[in-house]
């Protein structure tokens, strides 16, 4: 193995160690379960390898992980014909913190779309310009998005808090 050969290893696995956590939390939110999570993982990381060994670095690489993730998991949305079944178990095995389960579990009572924006903005620290790359919408779409997103998660809050369930149904 030569030493750019080399190189090439050492930052994909450096990537791996440092973005890894942060990938699987996109896949899950997307996707809904674990198997599909790890096939949207895997293919996500595969691409970055594959551009690596073809000479060319991401300025960004985490950046260009979460545009990847969020394509493979709408490429996983979109292949498949199936019924989603989430399970919490799957859902919430990425997640370690208490407040991060139980804010899982509040996204999970939003739609996809918002709960991908919202975890995009706060969990990952993205700004409205960088969701907007990842996701190919317009900056405004995704500002628009953030507020209807805040605004349904706060009524979901409240309903969860007051009855022990969220407020927000589908």
């Amino acid at each position: 193995m030569d030493e750019n050969e080399n190189d090439i290893y050492e930052l994909f696995d450096s990537a791996v160690d440092e973005y890894s956590d942060m990938v699987t939390r996109i896949c899950v939110l997307m996707l809904g379960n674990m198997i599909d999570a790890q096939d949207a993982y895997l293919s996500a990381f595969e691409k970055l390898f594959i551009t690596l060994k073809k000479g060319r670095r991401p300025d960004d690489i985490k950046k260009w992980l979460a545009k990847v993730a969020y394509n493979e998991c709408k490429s996983v949305l979109r292949s498949m014909l199936r019924h989603r079944q989430v399970s919490m178990p799957d859902v919430t095995e990425p997640f370690k913190k208490q407040e991060e389960l139980e804010l899982v579990e509040l996204l999970f009572t939003l739609p996809e779309n918002y709960r991908n924006m919202l975890y995009l903005y706060y969990n990952e620290g993205y700004t409205v310009a960088e969701i907007a790359r990842i996701t190919g919408k317009r900056e405004n779409t995704v500002r628009s998005t953030l507020k209807r997103a805040r605004d349904k998660l706060r009524g979901a809050y409240e309903g969860y808090e007051g009855k022990g369930e969220p407020a927000y149904e589908g």
